[in-house]
């Protein structure tokens, strides 16, 4: 009998295999197994790829590219045409993010770009700004005219193939580590998924789409997280933050809150305080800039308080 959410898993992973389905149509279903298992991380990250990546937000390796430059250079009586410009002289004189290029488009657009595109086909920027800081650095008698970057859109396609094999790597690790998962459906109330299971399904998220920020073992009914904080010593509270990638002067922040705070109790060691921060955090979307989910987030800071109060 095939299983699934909105849908089954058969089909899900099947439309996964076939180049014909767009991937921003299978973030979808995605997103609402998301919303339904309560992972965060994983809101987030189908949340960017579907939406686009702000600027800000830190966008994973495989949507970072090449771009090559070609330029018009002219002194009013002699003109070089379509000119290659080296990537060391862009990077010299622009700066890096000229030449390492981080794509932030959605993967709909994406989707769109490469359904129509031709053999010789590819993605322009815009070079307004680094044709002002060449202008003169390439060719000092013949001042920069014009300057085209280019993409090949082999890079999207790349980026369309990363999505499928990470979501297809995660509903293969639900199915075989959380099994619930694959009996979500839409309009259906969802069964057996408690909080080990949610924070097992947020650590196979963060290993398949972040890497392993933190080390995640079940032991009965307790999910523990690998740190070192002994008890009541405010400075490996800070050490244990930081070293799990939160800014120092954010880590000193948050461990004043949970020095301040007495846990409610044994299961809750933050306080309301140090709750509002952590929600404060994911919201302005802080946490994904420091390369750790706002699920994971939570997780840290929870077991360092527990470590810190001994409990």
């Amino acid at each position: 009998m095939e299983r699934g959410y909105d849908g089954s898993t058969t089909r899900h992973q099947a439309a996964l295999l076939d180049d014909r389905v767009g991937v921003g149509s299978i973030l979808l279903k995605v997103r609402f197994l998301a919303s339904k298992l309560g992972v965060d991380n994983l809101e987030e990250w189908v949340r960017h790829e579907a939406e686009g990546y702000p600027r800000g937000v830190e966008i994973p390796d495989y949507r970072k590219t090449a771009v090559s430059y070609t330029g018009t250079f002219s002194n009013g009586f002699q003109t070089l045409n379509n000119v290659s410009v080296a990537a060391y002289l862009i990077r010299k004189h622009g700066g890096d993010h000229w030449v390492d290029f981080e794509i932030r488009e959605s993967l709909s657009l994406i989707d769109s770009m490469l359904a129509g595109k031709s053999d010789d086909a590819w993605y322009g920027i815009d070079t307004g700004n680094l044709k002002l800081l060449v202008q003169t650095k390439i060719y000092p008698d013949a001042p920069c005219v014009d300057l085209v970057g280019r993409i090949d859109l082999n890079a999207f396609a790349r980026i369309q193939h990363a999505v499928r094999a990470k979501v297809l790597d995660l509903t293969l690790e639900l199915e075989k580590n959380v099994p619930a998962a694959a009996d979500i459906t839409v309009g259906q109330p969802v069964q057996g998924i408690g909080e080990q299971e949610q924070a097992q399904a947020a650590q196979i998220t963060q290993n398949t789409f972040y890497g392993d920020v933190t080390t995640i073992n079940n032991s009965g009914d307790a999910t523990q997280i690998t740190l070192s904080v002994v008890k009541g010593d405010g400075a490996s509270l800070i050490d244990a933050l930081t070293g799990k990638g939160i800014p120092k002067d954010k880590a000193n922040e948050l461990a004043k809150i949970i020095e301040a705070e007495k846990p409610e109790t044994s299961k809750e060691p933050l306080g309301k305080s140090a709750r509002a921060w952590l929600k404060k955090a994911g919201a302005k979307g802080a946490s994904e800039a420091w390369g750790i989910g706002k699920a994971a987030l939570t997780e840290v800071a929870t077991s360092a308080a527990k470590q810190y109060w001994g409990l």
